[in-house]
């Protein structure tokens, strides 16, 4: 849980209504046909997770981060000592500022094998828009519902109670964003199967 400041029976700011607002950052979309295969696996073991653990050698790759931040604007009153602190509005900004796709620099644009990795590493990419999309609803519903639950603090300035209420939205929101990034890795483990390179290399000769 977020430090709190310390609560006090006079903290109460009637007539404040909290509003929020969810925005997706779409970014742009990147297309790299510059590096080598062993350039690309160390890119793929430097980003981590269960890809970098995988037995093969990347011939194409999808790198992307996502990212959310809040921004909080809050309303309040000089107590006898300190501000009694409200939320006023909070807005999350969440998605991507880019999206890398790589082909390994073996395979030139127009080839057959060029156009296969490039498929396969824009269906990650769909992958990852598409669960995003899926999960903005929930997270919009719980934005809105753990902001208008966000009680009145006790801080001692306007700004160490801005800085709760951004800590206590993000660790509201945590276990939704971890849950839809584990969605994301799920249906990424999904297409990167012995049985996807496979049917993936079968469409082309001269690997």
């Amino acid at each position: 849980m977020p430090w709190a400041p310390a609560r006090a029976a006079d903290c109460r700011l009637p007539g404040v209504e909290t509003t929020t607002r969810l925005t997706e950052n779409r970014g742009s979309i990147r297309f790299s046909n510059g590096f080598s295969g062993k350039q690309l696996e160390a890119k793929r073991r430097r980003a981590g997770g269960a890809a970098a653990q995988a037995d093969w050698h990347p011939v194409g790759l999808m790198g992307r981060d996502l990212k959310w931040e809040f921004r909080v604007q809050v309303q309040g009153q000089r107590l006898a000592k300190g501000f009694c602190v409200g939320l006023k509005d909070a807005e999350l900004t969440i998605g991507y500022d880019r999206i890398d796709v790589y082909v390994d620099r073996r395979y030139r644009p127009g080839s057959c094998q060029y156009d296969v990795i490039l498929e396969h590493e824009n269906q990650h990419v769909r992958n990852f828009q598409d669960t995003l999309a899926r999960y903005l609803p929930d997270i919009r519903a719980r934005l809105a519902g753990e902001a208008a639950a966000a009680a009145p603090q006790v801080a001692g300035s306007m700004s160490t109670g801005a800085r709760y209420f951004v800590n206590l939205l993000r660790d509201r929101l945590t276990p939704l964003i971890e849950r839809m990034q584990q969605d994301m890795a799920t249906a990424d483990a999904r297409l990167d199967t012995v049985d996807s390179y496979r049917a993936t290399q079968a469409r082309c000769d001269g690997w």
